[in-house]
């Protein structure tokens, strides 16, 4: 069974950053991952050091791991092809669709089509057997369970039945009376040339609406399932804990399990405790002005101390989470970039469980 690990959080904490470093993790772990991300912008491609990544997965060149690690980015209007093609009763029916221009709205203006993309498109990595994990970088904002709930409404505007009565002239009773009249307006707003794609699009979609629902209770199964784990990324620096709070209330209510926080740019404890280090200065060198070194000396203890009080600060968030949610938090060291972007994912990963 393939594992899932969903990665939810703010803009700006680290999340997708934390995404890849999952993959590199798995990798190492002999796994063959996949790490795809929802957010159009190509944070992925920058995380992993690559060219642009699109659709289709490509493979992340990673130095003396076992495992794979492969990334991709949601193509919206490819997916939408995708879906249409997979679920349509024929190729000549899938081909009509696609270029009805309703049908390319849906995956361009549509609210929550991003999502349910999103969602089917992680169904197609999960069931492909290809990946035995597939990391998702969700979009960034705090409402992330907004990318898990919005197919399903946008699933039941496809579902022709409930705007039947819309095209269906021959529909009787107050709702036929009311919705005729409703088409009515719209031809003489929008014109008949509109009305008719309208119309022939729904009518279109009636065909897909059955594997649509199939398809959405399949991807149900599989985000409550046992193998679908959630992880709450946070900064250190800004964790924001009555909103994890929220999230996680969110969660359980919908009946997901809580699998751990990341806490990103966390400060490390020294390896040396400051009165160790006191202990241990070393005494002025021949030359060196007795003022300017008692200086040095003085601004060295006072950045050791800094850094040792942001450290007890960071583990007492740390602490406070755990609390909080009942499940473990990993806190990550901002590490330095400069060695280069599959290095520092190294490193990151080092900090990082494979669920």
């Amino acid at each position: 069974m393939t594992t899932l690990v969903v990665c939810c959080g703010l803009g700006g904490v680290g999340k997708t950053t934390t995404a890849a470093a999952l993959g590199v993790a798995y990798a190492r772990a002999g796994k063959r991952v996949v790490v795809m991300t929802i957010d159009p912008a190509r944070r992925l491609a920058d995380a992993l050091g690559t060219e642009a990544i699109g659709n289709l997965p490509v493979r992340v060149t990673l130095p003396d791991v076992s495992g794979t690690l492969d990334a991709l980015m949601l193509d919206r209007d490819a997916t939408w092809a995708e879906v249409i093609r997979r679920h349509a009763p024929s190729a000549e029916l899938a081909d009509r669709l696609i270029a009805n221009p309703w049908s390319r709205a849906v995956s361009s203006r549509l609210s929550g089509a991003h999502e349910l993309m999103a969602t089917e498109k992680l169904h197609a990595l999960a069931t492909d057997g290809r990946w035995d994990v597939v990391v998702v970088d969700t979009p960034p904002s705090f409402h992330a369970l907004d990318f898990l709930h919005a197919p399903d409404r946008v699933r039941r505007l496809l579902d022709r039945r409930l705007l039947g009565a819309l095209f269906e002239p021959a529909s009787k009773g107050l709702v036929g009376i009311a919705t005729r009249g409703l088409a009515s307006l719209v031809r003489r707003v929008a014109g008949e040339a509109v009305m008719d794609d309208l119309s022939e699009f729904f009518g279109m979609v009636s065909a897909l609406s059955t594997g649509l629902r199939e398809r959405g209770a399949a991807v149900a199964t599989l985000l409550h399932s046992r193998e679908c784990h959630y992880i709450l990324v946070a900064s250190a620096a800004a964790p924001r804990e009555e909103e994890v709070s929220e999230f996680l209330a969110a969660l359980r209510e919908d009946g997901r399990s809580f699998s751990g926080s990341v806490l990103t740019r966390a400060t490390a404890p020294l390896r040396v405790p400051v009165n160790a280090m006191l202990a241990e200065l070393p005494t002025r060198p021949k030359g060196v002005d007795a003022a300017g070194w008692a200086h040095a000396l003085s601004a060295l203890v006072e950045a050791a101390a800094t850094h040792e009080r942001r450290a007890a600060r960071d583990a007492a968030t740390a602490t406070r989470m755990a609390r909080m949610s009942g499940a473990p938090v990993w806190p990550v060291p901002e590490v330095d970039t400069e060695a280069g972007a599959i290095t520092a994912l190294g490193l990151i990963a080092a900090s990082l469980p494979t669920l």
